[in-house]
C-alpha cells in the first residue's frame, strides 16, 4: 500500500494503513495506555491514603471554595477517577490495535514465503 493510499476498512472492521502510519498509531496508543495505567494506579494510591501527595493538593484546591469534603468522599471520587483512567487507558490500547498493515490483512503470505525459501536454501547449502 503506498502512502498516498486512503485507508481502507475490512469486514472484521480493522483498518488498514500504510505501514509508517501502523508504526506511530501502535507506538503512541501503547504509550498513552501505559501512562493512564500509571496515572489511575497513582488515582487508586489517592484513594487510599491520606498522606498521598495528590489527595493533598486536590483537597486543598477544592479547599480553597470553602468547602471541605469528608473522608469518604475524597476515597470514592478518587477509585472512581482511578477506574476511568484505566477504562480511558484501555480503550486507548484497544482502539490501537484495529489498525493493520496490507502484509497482515493477506496472511503474511509473502513473508512466510521468504522465510521458507531462506530455509530451504541454507539446507540445501548444508545438505
Amino acid at each position: 500500500m503506498s502512502s498516498d493510499t486512503q485507508p481502507q476498512r475490512t469486514p472484521d472492521g480493522s483498518v488498514v494503513v500504510p505501514l509508517r502510519v501502523y508504526k506511530g498509531i501502535t507506538v503512541f496508543s501503547t504509550l498513552l495506555a501505559t501512562a493512564l495505567v500509571v496515572l489511575g494506579f497513582f488515582m487508586f494510591d489517592a484513594a487510599t491514603r491520606l498522606d498521598n501527595p495528590i489527595r493533598e493538593a486536590a483537597v486543598w484546591a477544592v479547599g480553597l471554595t470553602g468547602w471541605t469534603p469528608s473522608t469518604g468522599v475524597v476515597n470514592v471520587a478518587f477509585g472512581l477517577l482511578g477506574v476511568a483512567v484505566l477504562l480511558v487507558g484501555a480503550g486507548s490500547y484497544i482502539l490501537g490495535t484495529r489498525f493493520k498493515t496490507a502484509e497482515m490483512i493477506d496472511g503474511g503470505t509473502a513473508e512466510t514465503d521468504d522465510r521458507t525459501d531462506d530455509t530451504n536454501t541454507q539446507e540445501q547449502t548444508n545438505g
